[in-house]
């Protein structure tokens, strides 16, 4: 870890300076601005701390890493106001080898938005950038610079920004020997599994992660993927149209970890948190195999009931870090949980922190960053031996209630040591990838749906001595408000010919707790179709293979095949994403930046003034109307708008990993009885002097006094460089707009001139 202060080499000297300053009040106004732009009245550069891990480096920019709490952006709204950083980084010679990854520019500001891929850096005061040269704007004290080639010279530069974009600090400028694989590289050779995701952009090792999704998931927003920064993402959201209002998007992990009393098995995972309200993450402990989780309680309750029963649980809001356990009659309990910021180990988006955690049948313990943070048994409450299977849960309580329409979990470098469980490799098929296969079966309504899943290859083992199985894989949830039943007699038909019985939905308890089957809760089935054997007959086809389902009431979806083949039996394999469209997040909706009026003349715009408002407040003004305008972030409070959050509060921050930043600030106005949108423009701030701002609070006047009386609606805008539109952030738009319309949607507050 290496710490950078400015020295003499990072300025100009003494002498210079003060002649400088002596030509510069002679000089004319351009002049002088020539002048300062060249770094005279520059304040002194930011203190940056970078620590190297494998691809990727960590950048600490007047960061109180110890104790983050508290440190606002303080902003008057003035256009002078310090309100970021711009982080430029290169390799210092060019390498034949770069990765392929992303595109030269500010791509690296997220993760995959196609919006920031296309915008130049503006001509900035300093140095043109260097061959190869990336950047980002940031209003968070730290990110992450991603991808990088490991034990490469590459240099970085942070400067501060204002309000307008423009550079207010000298140049933090180090070198750094690129990513350090060392940890990466002790962790795969000490554990029994590990994935560190790197693989190109697209999807995930099949033959490790399943995906699944419940009935209430926005099915655009069910993806997991790979980007191509070498990590992996679960992006989640919510149907507000559907039943109920708790969704997931999990991921399952094919090999099953063994807890043995006597010992601790670890379990590592370099993971960020969600900051959205209404986001969580699980990594779950199942005793049974289960592609979802009915334990899906938002606010942790005491003594909540789901299934399965018998699993341990990490649970991360926020700042806040838990570990739960689930008795044997399924009832939920919290054994310890820290506040990750009070301890110096703030969660920010879209910067990973290393989570090492050891399990036992006779507590957990969590370590991150190498730090412990929390160690527990499970009294009165016991975790038995046993085999199980870890299952990541991202987590969404009605998202859209954030005005957050999807956010995204960041994630790398997962695995766990213990004996190995079973050693088979696991083909899967699957129905789709993008949207959802969800159908019902009915016997009342005679629904009776057919799945298909395509197999385009021999699923026969190449090894003679070798049986492989053949599973059909699924899950029952409703998706109406009927209740689940699935009859003795009820069966699934194979290609038309031979049917195979409907197992009941799973209860693992003991003993038995009936109680625990409530509507809406999703089950994993799993039927054994078939064995097969080197030379034999198939239960499947290559090619199509249908699935027809005849249930009394079921709700049915993730229908998929797993194969199970010995070690060194399987056969060619064609993934899911070779035969069905892959989504990646560049085809989801874009979030622009969030803006929004604070303050219209001496009042706060709440929620009377809001579009949800039965009849939304008009605000009385006259004259010169101060307006408050927050951009690409949120003020701490009503009594205190002067201080801008950190981290960043920002859909488009939660949804992408970063920002593309601001190039210009536009406030528009129309009589309310005209159907002209948006208006006139009469307001206009450009904030991309040096860089596209990362945030601002801009503190306008709008003059009436040539309007004639009436009432008006005033709406607010702000532009990325490439021309995305901002978001609304009144706490109310994802109610008015779907996703798809968010950016650049018209939300107008209502005034009344009189002068």
């Amino acid at each position: 870890m290496t710490a950078f202060r400015p020295s003499c080499r990072t300025g100009r000297n003494a002498a210079a300076a003060a002649l400088l300053a002596l030509l510069a009040l002679a000089a004319p106004a351009a002049a002088q601005d020539a002048l300062f732009r060249n770094g005279f009245d520059l304040k002194p550069a930011p203190v940056i701390v970078v620590a190297r891990d494998d691809r990727v480096a960590t950048v600490d920019m007047d960061y109180n890493a110890a104790s983050p709490w508290g440190q606002f952006w303080v902003m008057s709204g003035a256009l002078s106001d310090d309100a970021g950083f711009l982080v430029t980084w290169w390799p210092q010679a060019a390498a034949a080898d770069q990765p392929a990854r992303g595109i030269a520019g500010n791509d690296s500001a997220s993760c995959l938005d196609p919006d920031h891929l296309k915008a130049a850096l503006p001509p900035a005061p300093t140095d043109p950038l260097p061959p190869g040269a990336r950047w980002l704007v940031t209003a968070n004290r730290r990110v992450q610079l991603q991808p990088l080639l490991n034990d490469t010279a590459y240099s970085v530069r942070v400067q501060r920004l204002n309000a307008a974009g423009a550079i207010t600090s000298l140049a933090a400028e180090i070198p750094f020997n690129g990513g350090d694989g060392a940890r990466v590289a002790a962790l795969r050779s000490g554990l029994t599994y590990f994935d560190d995701f790197n693989l190109p952009l697209g999807p995930a090792d099949e033959t490790l992660w399943n995906n699944a999704a419940v009935t209430s998931t926005d099915a655009r927003f069910n993806l997991f993927f790979i980007n191509d920064q070498y990590h992996a993402h679960t992006l989640n959201g919510t149907r507000v149209d559907a039943t109920g209002d708790k969704s997931q998007t999990s991921q399952r992990f094919r090999k099953k970890l063994r807890v043995e009393a006597g010992t601790r098995r670890r379990i590592v995972f370099d993971m960020d948190s969600p900051l959205s309200p209404r986001s969580v993450w699980y990594l779950d402990l199942n005793p049974i195999a289960t592609e979802l989780t009915a334990h899906a309680s938002f606010f942790d309750e005491e003594g909540a009931t789901g299934l399965p029963a018998g699993i341990l649980r990490l649970r991360a809001a926020g700042q806040d870090l838990s570990v739960s356990l689930v008795d044997a009659q399924g009832a939920a309990h919290r054994l310890a949980a820290v506040n990750m910021e009070t301890l110096g180990l703030q969660a920010i988006s879209n910067v990973r922190r290393a989570f090492d955690v050891r399990v036992g049948t006779d507590g957990v313990e969590v370590s991150i960053d190498g730090r412990p943070v929390l160690s527990t048994s499970y009294a009165p409450y016991s975790f038995a031996a046993g085999d199980y299977e870890l299952l990541w849960v991202g987590f969404g309580y009605n998202t859209p209630k954030d005005a957050n329409p999807y956010y995204l979990v960041h994630w790398d470098n997962f695995g766990f040591d213990g004996p190995v469980v079973d050693a088979r490799r696991v083909h899967n098929y699957v129905t789709r990838i993008a949207g959802t296969d969800y159908r019902k079966s009915s016997r009342g309504s005679g629904e009776f749906p057919i799945f298909t899943v395509r197999i385009p290859d021999d699923l026969r083992p190449l090894a003679a001595a070798a049986v492989a199985e053949a599973w059909l894989v699924y899950t029952y949830q409703m998706g109406d408000y009927s209740n689940l039943s699935v009859r003795p007699d009820d069966t699934v038909k194979v290609n038309d010919a031979i049917a195979h019985p409907l197992p009941q939905p799973a209860n693992n308890s003991a003993p038995l707790n009936a109680s625990l089957m409530s509507w809406g809760m999703p089950h994993t089935a799993r039927i054994k179709l078939g064995e097969l054997v080197q030379g034999g007959g198939s239960p499947l086809l290559v090619g199509d293979n249908r699935f027809q389902f005849f249930a009394d009431n079921a709700g049915l979806l993730n229908v998929h095949v797993e194969v199970l083949y010995p070690p060194g039996s399987a056969p060619a394999y064609t993934p899911p994403a070779a035969i069905h469209h892959f989504p990646l997040h560049a085809e989801l909706p874009r979030q622009g930046p969030p803006v929004r009026f604070q303050r219209i003349a001496g009042s706060d715009i709440v929620e009377e003034h809001h579009l949800s408002a039965a009849t939304p407040a008009v605000i009385a003004v006259s004259g010169l109307v101060p307006l408050n305008i927050e951009a690409g972030n949120r003020s701490w409070a009503g009594w205190a708008p002067e201080l801008m959050h950190v981290p960043v509060v920002s859909a488009e921050v939660w949804s992408s990993g970063g920002t593309s930043g601001i190039a210009r600030v536009e406030v528009f106005a129309k009589p309310a009885s005209s159907a002209t949108i948006p208006g006139e423009r009469v307001l206009l701030v450009e904030t991309a002097r040096d860089a596209p701002a990362s945030q601002g609070r801009y503190r306008l006047n709008w003059d009436t006094r040539g309007l004639p009386d009436g009432d008006y609606d005033l709406f607010v805008q702000a532009t990325t460089p490439s021309g995305l539109k901002s978001v609304p952030s009144y706490g109310d738009e994802t109610h008015h707009f779907d996703a798809a319309a968010l950016s650049g949607a018209y939300y107008p507050i209502r005034v009344r001139v009189d002068n």
